[in-house]
Parts: C-alpha cells; structure tokens; sequence
C-alpha cells in the first residue's frame, strides 16, 4: 500500500513538471489541398494534414528504471491516445488551410468548415467559400 501511494506521488510529481505547452509533441507527415466545385456550382475544398506515428517506448519492467526514462515515458503523450493532441493538431490545421486559401485566392470573401473528420493519425477540413 505505502508502495503504490509513493508510486502514485512520483508520477504526480513527473506530470507537474512537464514539457512546455508550446512544444509539439508530433511531427506533420503531410498537408494536402484538394478543390473543386458542388453540384450546385459552389466552391468547396478539403484540407488533409497527417503526423507522422510515433513508435511506442516500451519499458522493460525486468530491468532497473532510471528516473530519466520514467519522467520521459510519463510525459509522453501518444497522438493516438491524446485529445489534446489532436485538438492541437485540428487548431494547427485551421490556422494552416486559413494561410492555404489566402495564398490560392480561393475563397476571397469567406468560407465555412463545416465537416472535421478523424482517422488515426489525420484531421480532414472539409468547408464551402461563401
């Protein structure tokens, strides 16, 4: 018992120490425009970007922790598993198709996104040029 309320404490610890916010803890694999127009004649646009996935570290419970390799294992957050991650990820996509269609001069008075779609290591922006 008295073990695991120091285990418990230690990672507590670890987690308050964290990485700066500001760090990115992926790295984008790619980011893809696609346009074309509706049935009905409007512009509409999909904007694709992918990180790259990240192996997973695995702890050899049979061999001694350094304290190092506990705080980097506790700190990591994996893309896969981590809504903030990818709600950074959805943040950062915005931002970037925002920059993508200023300099396509695609959608010059305004657009709307109106579909986010998710797969494992991707966010699609799917929007209208209003």
């Amino acid at each position: 018992m008295k073990s695991a309320l120091l285990l418990l404490l230690f990672t507590a610890l670890l987690l308050g120490c964290s990485s700066s916010p500001d760090e990115r803890q992926y790295e984008i694999h790619s980011q893809d425009f696609y346009a074309k127009l509706d049935d009905q004649g409007r512009k509409i646009f999909a904007y694709v970007m992918t990180v790259k996935a990240s192996k997973r570290a695995a702890l050899d419970l049979n061999k001694p922790i350094s304290r190092k390799q506990m705080k980097t294992y506790i700190e990591r957050e994996h893309f896969d598993e981590s809504r903030v991650l990818k709600l950074q990820l959805e943040d950062e996509a915005a931002a970037a198709l925002k920059k993508e269609l200023k300099e396509r001069d695609y959608c010059p008075d305004a657009y709307e996104i109106n579909e986010v779609l998710w797969r494992d290591f991707s966010v699609q922006l799917r929007g209208v040029c209003l």
